[in-house]
Parts: C-alpha cells; structure tokens; sequence
C-alpha cells in the first residue's frame, strides 16, 4: 500500500516520463539545455555531476560536487540504478536536468540504509558532462573509442576481406577533411585514403550503423606523414562518423572446411605479393598474417592439402621476415624466420635472412653459423660466403680494439699506482728514513743491498 501511495502521489510531479512503458518510473525536467546533435549511447562511458536527495523531505544525502570530484559509469550497462541508464540517455552534453526516480527504477524496497530507506523515491540533479566512446581497440587501449549514433541489424559485422560501402565523414578539432562514400576490402580501407583505425573499428560495426569513431595513436592514425592534401599535422587525433551502409557477407574462417581456407590463403598470399609489389608494405604485412591466421592450426590434412599449406605458410613468413628486415625489426624478422625453419630446417633463404638479421645486431658469431650453414646446402652461394668474410673481419677489428682499450687501460691504471707510491714515499718521513737505510750497505758503500752472498748455506 505504501509503495501504491508513492507512485500515486510521483503522478502529480511534472516532466518528461522517460520510462520505455510510460508507467511515471523515471520524470525529467530540464534545468538548462546541452548541446551537440546527439547524445551518449550505450556502451560509453559517461562523465557527470550530481546532487541527490530524498523527494520525501529534500534532505541531500550524496553529492559528487561536494566531493569536488566527477563520477563516472559505463552507459547502459547496469552500473548504476535503472533510472541513471534511461536519464542520462536522454541528455545532451552540458545538460542540467532533474530525475525524479521511483523506487522501483532506485533502490527499491531494500532502499540503501542508512540514509536511503527501502520504498523511497529519489530527486537527482544531474549535468551531463562529457563522454567517451567504447573502447573497440584490438589492444583495449583507449586508441579506438566508438559511439553508436544509429544501431545496426544486430549479429551482421563484416569478415576480413568482406566488400564494404561506407559513408566516412573525416574531422580533425572541427574541421571536415573527409566527406565521402567509399567502397573497399575489409582490412584495405588505405587504398581509399582513411586510417587503420577506421579499419579496425568497422570490424564492431553492424550493418547499417552509424557510429562516431575516435581514433589516437600513430598505429590507428595517418601518424607522421598525413596524406597532403588533407593538411593535417603530424601525429593528429581524428573523429570519423562512420556509417557503414553495406557489406558483401564473406565466410569467417571458422566457418570454412579445408579447402576454402587454402584458397582464402592463396588469394591472401597473391594480395600480399601485390602490395609488396607496388611499396605498401604494411598492407603487404597484413595479407602475410592473414594466411597465417587462417592456416596455422590446421593440422588434420590429407598429404596434398598438407603440402600446399606448408608452401603457403613458408612463403607468408619468408615475406613477412623480408619486409620486417628492409624496416630495421630484426628481431621479429627472425621470428618469422624460425618459423620457416620449424616447417623446413633446411630452407636457404630463412637461413641466409635470419643471417642478416644477425648481423644487423652485430651477432657475427650467430651470423656466421647461419651463414655457413647456408654455404654447407649451397657452396656456390657467393653472397653467403660473402657474409661469412663480413662477420668475420667484423670480430677481427672489434677483439683488435678491445686488445687496444684494455692495453691503454692497464697502462693508465700501472702509471697511476707508480705515481701513487711515489707520492706516498716522498709524503711520509719513516718510509724515506727506511729507503734510506736500505739504500746504504753496513760497509757505507751506497745501493749494496745488505744480502747473504751466494756462498752462503752452501
């Protein structure tokens, strides 16, 4: 009866019911308008400010203001009470409002003792202050954050290499850089000149929504060298509204049998072929792994289906360990070498690669011993012997210069405890008064140590 009287007497308060049954639950009133064209949506996280007290008496029971801190909480997830999700949903960004929250979208009939009593309904005040994106990033770390405008069809993302239409409108601090509808391979989104990033985040879009995307960091970004005509600086964060309108449905590799992931890796390997072709390394790179991803658990082959995947395999990391070399990342282009080596030990170019690798960290004795492996297969192979004579005169020159550096080192060290004794000799009164008697034999003839002669004990 007394919760009856409580939702009898919220019907006399004014405002907006916000609740999805209209059933008076959750009451706002705007206090001062917000801006922007939309507001937060589930899965971002929100930052507000908030005055709550008892609709009984007025009596202020929490405050995040007399804290002086925010509060913060993650949108229509459950982490709050019922009557948060649906009012902050609601707000614009700098909105204030006033939520009147029955119990039963509060604390209900338990209430939050001491100061919240079960049955009570609850007054909040609440600004709006910002918000951000889910964080959608591979790694989870802040450099992709997503917030949904419009939702999609539910279960419908897009595959690797899935055919896409996107509407992509670009800004950087306000100002549009990029306006256009394009159309491109999941994972290839470069060749229409947008950002990693955008290809990333698109992997957790649905079809048919539109989405504001921010993107930080060089890997999600254009980095240091942004596309000129855009006039961007360097390392720049970006906003991107991105509405992907539709997409061609591509089997992801779970769903497909032996032979459709051979083929996927084929064509994956050829594209990757393509782009080292024409200088896109990074692109090269993401076709190399996408073979990789597709092949290396499959173990369960027939003698023909397991030939082929071993020269698809050899040929991904062999080009993968190619192109990390030609960027300076050796030891990741030894990796991809040992790789190769897992699946043929006697592979010539894995050896001879992974020789390089080890001699641009200036490992010459590891460096050698691939190398002369090399020339044990091959022992025509010039460029193996070659690096052989490299690595060798390399340790020749650097055990010459450490001969040298610890020679100067002892004779610094010998001509310092000389001078040192010296000093000491000539600093203390006893030790010349000894030197002295040393120095002068019993029979007064100077410098005739006071020794037993040779016939002696004899």
């Amino acid at each position: 009866m007394a919760q009856e009287g409580e939702n009898k007497a919220q019907t006399s308060v004014a405002g907006e019911d916000l609740t999805p049954e209209k059933d008076g639950g959750v009451l706002k009133v705007v206090k001062r308008p917000g801006s922007g064209e939309h507001g937060p949506k589930t899965g971002d996280t929100v930052f507000v400010h908030y005055v709550g007290t008892l609709a009984e008496n007025g009596d202020k029971f929490d405050s995040s203001r007399d804290r002086g801190e925010e509060f913060s909480f993650t949108l229509g997830r459950g982490q709050v009470i019922k009557a948060w999700d649906l009012g902050v949903a609601s707000m614009m960004k700098g909105e204030v409002a006033t939520l009147t929250c029955r119990a039963d979208y509060a604390y209900g009939d338990a209430g939050s003792p001491p100061k919240i009593a079960g049955g009570a309904t609850l007054v909040f005040e609440v600004e709006l202050i910002r918000w951000t994106g889910e964080d959608v990033s591979p790694d989870k770390d802040g450099s992709i954050t997503k917030s949904t405008i419009i939702p999609g069809e539910k279960y419908t993302s897009p595959s690797e290499g899935a055919p896409l239409t996107v509407h992509a409108i670009g800004s950087h601090e306000g100002r549009v850089f990029f306006d256009k509808e394009v159309e491109f391979a999941l994972g290839e989104c470069s060749e229409v000149g947008l950002p990693d990033g955008v290809d990333k985040a698109l992997r957790r879009f649905n079809k048919g929504e539109k989405a504001m995307v921010h993107l930080k960091t060089p890997q999600m970004t254009y980095a240091r060298q942004p596309p000129a005509q855009y006039s961007l600086p360097a390392n720049a964060e970006l906003d991107f509204e991105l509405t992907l309108k539709n997409f061609e449905k591509v089997k992801s590799s779970w769903e497909m049998d032996h032979e459709e992931k051979l083929a996927a890796a084929l064509e994956a390997k050829e594209r990757g072929t393509k782009f080292f072709s024409e200088g896109k390394m990074r692109l090269a790179v993401d076709k190399y792994k996408r073979v990789v991803e597709l092949l290396e658990h499959e173990k369960e082959l027939e003698a023909d289906q397991q030939t082929r995947r071993n020269a698809l395999m050899v040929a991904a990391h062999l080009n993968m360990s190619l192109v990390l070399l030609k960027e300076g990342e050796t030891v990741a282009s030894i990796e991809q070498c040992d790789k190769v080596l897992e699946i043929n030990p006697d592979n010539v170019k894995a050896l001879y690669r992974r020789a390089q690798a080890r001699q641009q960290q200036n490992d010459d004795d590891l460096a050698i011993g691939d190398y002369k492996r090399v020339l044990e297969l091959e022992p025509s192979n010039k460029a193996a012997q070659q690096g052989v004579n490299v690595c060798q005169h390399k340790l020749a020159e650097f055990k010459r210069a450490e001969k040298q550096k610890f020679a100067r080192m002892f004779d610094k060290f010998t001509a310092k405890d000389i001078k040192a004794g010296l000093e000491q000799n000539n600093a203390s009164p006893d030790a010349k008064k000894s030197s002295e008697d040393i120095g002068t034999s019993q029979n007064g003839n100077d410098h005739d140590m006071a020794l037993p002669s040779t016939s002696e004990g004899c």
